[in-house]
């Protein structure tokens, strides 16, 4: 039975997952209460805050300061400072998270590393029903009477939070000697995405296998090389769209069935063109929705901007500018070279698939300050800590 200390982890290890399947918005108040549960119990035992002195917290700090000093030149101030306070939020609860699982002790490594694997199971399990079944659950209990409403796009988030997912679960499982249910862990969350309509949760699957794979043989030296990547990446964003990814040289490749692709081509590329008109303080915070142009009609349908750019590079050069792109790529940097530091080339693989799951998703999909996708993100940081931890607590 898990101490008292651990059970807020319990309660996070056992909904994570299938929360994050069934109803993925659902992960904004998980962090919320399990945040509070954690600041509540220091205070009732009169512990004070441990600050984060970490390079990566600082650099998120900085970021996050940004984001609020944009506010007064944002074109909504309000929805400028809104959205900042839902990232200071999220953010702030992620660190009480982080910092509580220091107080874990080894003996809790086993009953929160099995509720974690059952908990990946479970969702497994949810998921790939309603995948094969058509939406059954949610044409039952979401969708009664009404055919025309939705479609297999619905399970887009919650593919994303499964992929997410699989990768600590591995982590454990693998740790534990338990080698052939990590590959399955990982093999049955494939299968699901594959078996998917998204196209950007299915590219972030293709692209994290291999490179996770090759970091099980591979030294720090791969790390460091993605740091370097994705920092020449984040400053070169801007340029691609108007050069490399330019709509109108890439729309022979597009065909109908495939339009959305096209479309964020021309997106990015709208974008990019906002972009130059403010490159170093850039339009402010929630700018992306309400940019100037952005809902001028495309021939073949779909607005210039829809709401945000679906792409977290060119949304901060957007809303916070040189300035904020800098400071995103300096906490890119810092977590690549986070993970560069893990001892076990295991630890390094898992990491290494779900960083680059996360980023490939926000690149091609969400927008990056939406709660929920900065909950998912942050708690997924989280999960893959606490699996990190418990490995520690069973090796010793």
């Amino acid at each position: 039975m898990p101490s008292a200390r651990a059970r807020p982890f319990l309660l996070l290890s056992l909904f994570f997952a299938p929360l994050g399947v069934i109803a993925p918005k659902g992960l904004v108040p998980l962090l919320f209460v399990v945040a509070l549960w954690l600041l509540l119990r220091r205070l009732r035992l009169g512990q004070g805050w441990r600050p984060f002195t970490d390079v990566t917290a600082i650099a998120a700090a900085v970021l996050a300061a940004w984001a609020l000093v944009s506010a007064l030149w944002a074109l909504d101030g309000t929805a400028a400072l809104s959205t900042f306070a839902k990232l200071a939020g999220v953010s702030l609860s992620v660190l009480i998270l982080l910092d509580g699982l220091k107080d874990l002790g080894d003996g809790d490594g086993r009953a929160l590393g099995w509720a974690l694997v059952g908990a990946f199971a479970f969702a497994v399990l949810l998921l790939g029903g309603e995948s094969l079944s058509g939406l059954a659950g949610h044409k039952w209990l979401v969708w009664q009477g009404r055919r025309d409403e939705f479609d297999l796009t619905v399970l887009n988030r919650a593919e994303a939070l499964l992929l997410l997912s699989a990768w600590p679960t591995a982590l454990i499982l693998w740790r534990r000697g338990r080698r052939v249910f990590a590959l399955a862990a990982v093999a049955l969350a494939a299968a699901v995405i594959l078996h998917g309509v998204s196209n950007s949760n299915q590219a972030a699957l293709l692209l994290a296998l291999p490179i996770a794979a090759l970091a099980c043989w591979a030294g720090p030296w791969l790390q460091r090389l993605l740091a370097v990547l994705v920092v020449i990446g984040m400053l070169a964003a801007p340029l691609l769209p108007a050069t490399l990814l330019a709509p109108e040289r890439l729309a022979g490749y597009f065909d109908e069935t495939h339009y959305s692709g096209l479309h964020r081509l021309h997106i990015w590329h709208f974008a990019s063109q906002r972009i130059a008109e403010a490159p170093v303080l850039g339009w402010g915070m929630d700018a992306a929705r309400r940019i100037p142009g952005g809902g001028r009609k495309l021939a073949g349908g779909g607005n210039v901007m829809s709401v945000h750019p679906h792409n977290a590079g060119l949304q901060i050069w957007l809303e916070l500018g040189g300035i904020g792109a800098v400071l995103w790529a300096a906490l890119l940097a810092g977590l690549w070279l986070r993970v560069a530091s893990l001892p076990e080339p295991s630890t390094r693989a898992a990491a290494t698939g779900l960083l680059l799951s996360g980023l490939v998703v926000a690149n091609l999909s969400f927008g990056i300050w939406q709660t929920w996708w900065l909950a998912a993100l942050g708690l997924s940081g989280v999960i893959y800590s606490l699996a990190l931890r418990l490995c520690a607590a069973i090796e010793k």
